[in-house]
């Protein structure tokens, strides 16, 4: 049966289908957006028990793009939030480039962080999955799966995917 002859009995087996939701949000560039997008993130996930985590991984993803690359530069620039609702919830920040290329760092000892980079390592460690793609020319997305239906907050299957 095809998806457009399927008819959901329930409102619920309509609302929750058995396909991932997914939204698609862009912001200015500014950091009063940042809240806006935490606060959208968060309105999403309410009920789930991750929405501090889904709020802070959005912030933190969010504030990199506009402090550190063209994003954040003038009245043009602008952010995407990306994310998905299943048993991982995927988000992801698209930014404009610039800058370096964000970096997720680890806690091994001699390792430590000195002054940057924590917001991510926090993120890293909220996160199943993580990542970054793109480039300083084109623009970068950096994204997280967490899971919702485990809650597995334990970082044992963490990967991190390459910068492309």
């Amino acid at each position: 049966m095809t998806r457009g002859n399927w008819r959901p009995s329930t409102a619920a087996e309509w609302l929750w289908g058995a396909e991932p939701m997914r939204w698609r949000r862009v912001y200015s560039g500014r950091a009063d957006q940042v809240a806006s997008a935490r606060k959208f993130a968060r309105e999403l996930f309410a009920g789930t028990g991750r929405e501090e985590d889904v709020s802070t991984v959005v912030a933190e993803l969010c504030s990199n793009a506009i402090r550190h690359t063209r994003s954040g530069e003038g009245p043009r620039g602008w952010f995407g939030l990306e994310v998905t609702f299943g048993d991982l919830a995927y988000i992801g920040v698209t930014d404009l480039g610039g800058g370096c290329v964000p970096l997720f760092r680890s806690k091994k000892p001699g390792c430590e962080l000195d002054v940057g980079g924590r917001g991510l390592q926090l993120v890293a460690e909220l996160a199943v999955f993580y990542g970054i793609h793109g480039s300083s020319e084109l623009g970068h997305t950096v994204w997280a799966d967490l899971a919702l239906a485990e809650h597995d907050r334990t970082g044992s299957q963490t990967e991190l995917a390459s910068v492309s």
